[in-house]
């Protein structure tokens, strides 16, 4: 087994990725003071393991990272790779190459890689452990080294000898050994202390396991019990929950039914509304017909006092036919004689005289009904106001007969002047 490559970036003077190819035989390098030629082999030392920083000629583990210069700026990482020639098997590992990476940050986390594949420090010492490449083993000696071990005490040198001999790994595993038996020793020493402790409880733990077997007894019978009665008082509960489930079952269907009245009735309450609504139209229409049948009636009243003065008029013409009478009486005496020549005349004069009056009378007794009716119909349009609302169109047809007896009335009224006026004519001719 032989070193066959080393690959560097960031550590130390190295701050571009550098290849140290090592070829079987010597490979010497030799360079100025200060060139870096001790840095290949801290940079070997450490991906094996190192972790003392002053070994590494530092006062940290942050001084091997490439700290920069008056050209470059400094790193914040450093990393070593180790490729070894495995074709023998001398490392425990099943690769004829074995690269080992070691790489850390200026933040001070580490990553350290077998075949990069991620594993830890002691993973790494103890794949090198026995071969003489560890990182206690001499087979690197740096400066000084040899003064030291040639100066160093017989107890030092046998480390050495240990280490050239392969013993050193089983003094560790030794170490190892009575480490973990000196432990299992105190856990015995413990597992003791916790028996006597153990056996102190036995006899309480006995008369506590006898009571909480009778506690376990009791408990199944109460439970036994609990379950009957809880059986009873789910029977209760299920007679009285189907009951109740009877009731609510009965009580919703009145409540269905209640739903369907209220409906039915906020439906007629709704027609009602409706129907309402239509007779105060209705009423408001009967209001305005009943303003136009004041209208009328005042109208028909005031006809009604034409009429009367009308008639007034007649009788104050009747009155001065009655003088013109008596004053045709006294001329009639006085020309008696005439009036016997024209005796035939004048009888038709009295004649056709009763005959006025007659028709006057009749005049006077047709106005006076008329008159009489007229106010009985004004009187009942007034008294059956809230039976106009059923009864327009009759009332409609009475004010027409109205009219047309109003219209008869004027009729009669214009025969009636002309007979006068002819009665007048008649009498002038009679005074003639």
């Amino acid at each position: 087994m032989f070193l066959k490559k080393l690959e560097s970036v960031g550590f130390k003077s190295f701050a571009e990725r550098i290849d140290v190819a090592f070829v079987p035989g010597v490979t010497a390098v030799v360079g100025p003071n200060g060139s870096g030629k001790s840095n290949i082999t801290d940079a070997i030392r450490w991906v094996l393991g190192e972790q003392s920083a002053k070994s590494l000629r530092g006062s940290k583990m942050e001084d091997i990272i490439f700290q920069g210069s008056d050209s470059r700026k400094k790193l914040n990482v450093a990393e070593v790779t180790l490729l070894l020639d495995n074709t023998e098997n001398h490392l425990p590992i099943d690769y004829d190459e074995v690269s080992v990476t070691r790489r850390v940050y200026r933040s001070g986390e580490s990553e350290f890689y077998i075949n990069k594949q991620v594993c830890r420090l002691k993973d790494i010492v103890d794949l090198f452990m026995d071969s003489g490449l560890g990182r206690e083993a001499f087979s690197i000696i740096s400066q000084g080294k040899v003064e030291e071990i040639l100066s160093s005490k017989a107890v030092e040198r046998r480390a050495i000898f240990e280490e050239a001999a392969g013993v050193l790994k089983y003094k560790q595993r030794k170490k190892k050994a009575e480490f973990k038996l000196a432990e299992t020793k105190e856990n015995l020493n413990r597992v003791e202390d916790i028996m006597h402790e153990i056996n102190n409880q036995i006899e309480p733990l006995e008369e506590q396991a006898e009571k909480a077997e009778k506690y376990l007894t009791y408990k199944a019978d109460l439970k036994e019990k609990e379950v009957s009665l809880l059986v009873t008082i789910i029977d209760k509960l299920h007679g009285k929950y189907e009951a109740l489930k009877n009731e609510i079952e009965q009580e919703k269907l009145e409540e269905i039914e209640m739903q369907t009245s209220i409906q039915q009735k906020q439906a007629q309450l709704e027609k009602s509304r409706q129907d309402v609504q239509r007779q105060d139209e209705q009423i408001e229409q009967v209001q305005s017909q009943l303003v136009e049948t004041i209208q009328t009636l005042e109208h028909f009243s005031g006809k009604k006092q034409v009429l009367k003065e009308r008639i007034k008029h007649f009788a104050e013409n009747k009155e001065k036919l009655d003088k013109q009478k008596n004053d045709i009486s006294n001329r009639i005496e006085q020309t008696s004689t005439l009036l016997q020549r024209d005796k035939k005349k004048l009888r038709a004069l009295k004649t056709s005289r009763k005959e006025t009056s007659a028709r006057l009378q009749e005049l006077e007794e047709t106005m006076s009904l008329k008159e009489e009716k007229l106010a009985e119909q004004i009187d009942d349009l007034k008294s059956q106001y809230i039976e106009y609302l059923n009864e327009q169109a009759a009332k409609h047809n009475e004010q027409q007969t109205i009219k047309q007896q109003q219209g008869q009335i004027s009729r009669k009224k214009r025969e009636t002047d002309r007979t006068i006026s002819t009665f007048a004519g008649t009498e002038k001719d009679v005074a003639r």
